[in-house]
């Protein structure tokens, strides 16, 4: 038996070694695809959760007074045709406040109706801690949403995953892990302009520039084409008619209003307003906020009386008609056609791109938008494709 030569033994050993290494390679090639493949799966049934009955949240939750069942019946009958559903937080009364529930730091120069209105929703964000909530929404019952608020809402879980860094992670939640406060409905943010916003362009459901809420803060400084949404880090915010809470911006907000161990109150919160104290707490750094200009969701008034709107300001003059603002498709104006099964659904303004949808082109729009889902970030960072999956430095 010849045996082979130390040269042919040492060729015969590197072809082994690089044919083992070829093998692992492709092994792990196959794996790998595999796991990224899943790994896609997982993130976009994430953002499908978006469409479930708590809109991709643990709960919903609405603040309604009890001498105002009318409202409740608005929001009980929006929902259920927009496929959520709603957990009641009991609106509070001025007449029922006890003059020891005040924090120490409370402004005296606001009405006793706004102190009520920061009570209520602070009992929302007591109700999240707890019942140990993940998160859970915020909403007034004056509230209006639009039809394709499910879409809407996917496409800015997508803005927030490239804010937040996890559009291929795998989060427990579709809109990221990390934020204590989502403002979704609002009349007027400011942006940090240090930090990256998001734009998602050809967003149908965005009305023109002259029929947005009057907004009470400045426009953020970013260039908006009309029919495009931006999503930015928020460090102040007015109003607060719908917003998102995560169990930890929960814990935070109820430390800093309520509770106030030493100095925090100092620091941060005025005494305010829910909104105006949520504001500064976003703006201070002590909770890491989003939000979208414009607002996702509007308000809705109800034909009547001009005070019927509000419960905190007692409005005066003539009655007024149905009006809604800052929605382009309108569940509350387009309620009776829904509930009487016709399918034209109008926009709330004549002069809009789209006048009318059919509710059976509502689901190719979705598609559409969802088809759709490109966002630019600005400040020179980064440029974010959500269709391809890739990130470009610009």
């Amino acid at each position: 038996m010849i045996k082979p030569s130390l040269r042919a033994q040492s060729v015969q050993f590197m072809l082994f070694i690089t044919g083992g290494a070829f093998l692992i390679w492709t092994l792990w090639s196959i794996y790998d695809t595999a796991q990224n493949h899943h790994r896609a799966q997982r993130v976009q049934n994430s953002y499908s959760s978006v469409r479930n009955d708590t809109l991709g949240f643990e709960k919903v939750f609405a603040i309604n007074l009890p001498s105002r069942p009318d409202k409740k019946d608005n929001i009980i009958l929006g929902s259920s045709v927009s496929g959520f559903r709603v957990d009641w937080i009991e609106g509070v009364d001025p007449g029922d406040i006890s003059p020891k529930s005040f924090p120490y730091n409370w402004n005296h120069a606001h009405l006793l109706t706004e102190y009520a209105r920061r009570r209520a929703h602070l009992n929302a964000i007591q109700r999240i801690i707890e019942k140990r909530l993940g998160s859970a929404v915020i909403m007034e019952d004056d509230t209006d949403w639009d039809i394709l608020i499910k879409t809407q809402l996917q496409n800015f879980a997508v803005a927030l995953g490239g804010l937040q860094g996890s559009l291929n992670a795998e989060p427990a939640s579709p809109y990221g892990d990390n934020w204590d406060i989502l403002w979704l409905g609002h009349c007027g943010v400011q942006c940090k302009a240090q930090d990256p916003s998001y734009l998602t362009q050809n967003d149908p459901t965005v009305p023109a520039s002259r029929h947005f809420l009057p907004y009470l803060r400045d426009k953020p400084p970013i260039e908006r084409p009309e029919n495009g949404r931006l999503t930015c880090t928020a460090r102040d915010i007015a109003c607060g008619s719908f917003y998102a809470v995560s169990y930890r911006g929960a814990q935070k907000i109820l430390a800093a209003l309520s509770v106030s161990p030493l100095g925090l109150a100092e620091d941060i919160d005025i005494g305010g307003q829910i909104d105006v104290s949520l504001g500064r707490l976003c703006g201070h750094g002590y909770l890491q906020c989003y939000a979208t200009y414009p607002a996702i969701t509007g308000k809705y008034r109800a034909a009547g009386v001009a005070g019927k709107a509000s419960d905190v300001h007692n409005g005066t003059g003539e009655a007024k008609g149905f009006a809604t603002w800052g929605v382009m498709y309108s569940v509350m104006l387009n309620i009776q056609r829904i509930v009487t099964g016709d399918t034209a659904m109008r926009a709330t303004w004549q002069d809009a791109p789209v006048p009318e949808i059919s509710l059976s082109e509502v689901k190719s729009q979705e598609e559409e938008m969802a088809r759709l889902r490109e966002m630019t970030v600005y400040q020179g960072m980064l440029s974010y494709s959500a269709n391809e999956n890739r990130r470009e430095e610009i």
